[in-house]
């Protein structure tokens, strides 16, 4: 049980970096050769006017909260760790987010 329980943060990341590098190539193929001040404003519309992808990474981000809610109830250790985990790495991405 304790590969599942480090595997679960793992894919979170994974999923969380995955989804950003994805994002970040888009915006820069739309600010190719633009300055930083264009790029900034640009990555800030980009997630006011494309629903599904502001969607995506809420799910991304908040996914681990009910399922830690859901394997308290089962009672099962290993995923618990995990899933605290995964909402710990959420909440300080957050905190990241919203501090720049």
């Amino acid at each position: 049980m304790k590969k599942l329980e480090i595997k679960i943060p793992i894919i979170h990341v994974i999923s969380i970096m995955l989804f950003l590098a994805i994002v970040n190539l888009i915006i820069g193929e739309h600010t190719r050769g633009k300055n930083e001040l264009y790029e900034l404003l640009y990555s800030i519309s980009f997630f006011i006017t494309n629903d599904l992808i502001s969607v995506l990474l809420g799910i991304i981000l908040f996914i681990p909260l009910p399922l830690l809610i859901f394997f308290m109830i089962k009672k099962r250790k290993d995923l618990i760790r995990g899933f605290s985990i995964s909402l710990l790495i959420s909440i300080a991405l957050i905190m990241i987010i919203t501090l720049l």
